[in-house]
């Protein structure tokens, strides 16, 4: 990427500050700008008591309410999409925001692994904010997972080929 992008952490729900911190710091060494905003409450009326999740549109409508070029919202509750059993996160494609939750990260995870994971999903959703799409390289961080299993499979940067579709269209922060 061009410069240095500035990705605002928006804690929402009481997301660990530890993860938090460790997220930014690591964020920080992919080659972001990292800020941290002041901690919000769960969106009402977003929890669905019956699945015992939050949908994570409303995440993404309250990141979108921050004033920052680029966000990402880090939560601790378990969250779904459409008819998705759950997500580990969703992005706003090509736009400001993203969320993502650590929920289901500390699933048969160390510390080093639940902050490997926490990253990959970070840069993931990120990427889809700067419009990739979807790497058929499986060992791309944009490379789609649906388990834990091929999060830890694949590697936390994004390969040549999505580096230079970014340099190619990322927009300037």
């Amino acid at each position: 990427m061009t410069g240095t992008p500035r990705i605002t952490l928006l804690p929402v729900g009481n997301p660990d500050r530890r993860a938090l911190g460790d997220l930014a710091r690591d964020l920080e060494g992919m080659g972001f700008d990292v800020e941290l905003a002041g901690r919000r409450a769960l969106p009402r009326g977003a929890f669905d008591a019956g699945r015992g999740q939050l949908h994570a549109d409303a995440l993404l409508g309250l990141a979108l309410s921050v004033r920052a070029k680029r966000v990402l919202a880090v939560t601790d509750v378990d969250l779904y999409a459409g008819e998705l059993n759950f997500v580990f996160g969703m992005a706003q494609p090509s736009g400001e925001a993203c969320v993502i939750s650590l929920f289901r990260l500390h699933r048969d995870a160390d510390e080093e692994r639940f902050r490997r994971r926490a990253l990959k999903e970070a840069m993931h959703e990120l990427g889809h904010t700067f419009g990739l799409g979807h790497c058929p390289d499986p060992g791309c961080v944009m490379w789609f997972c649906n388990t834990l299993e091929e999060t830890d499979r694949k590697g936390a940067a994004y390969c040549p080929r999505c580096k230079e579709t970014l340099h190619l269209t990322r927009r300037p922060d």
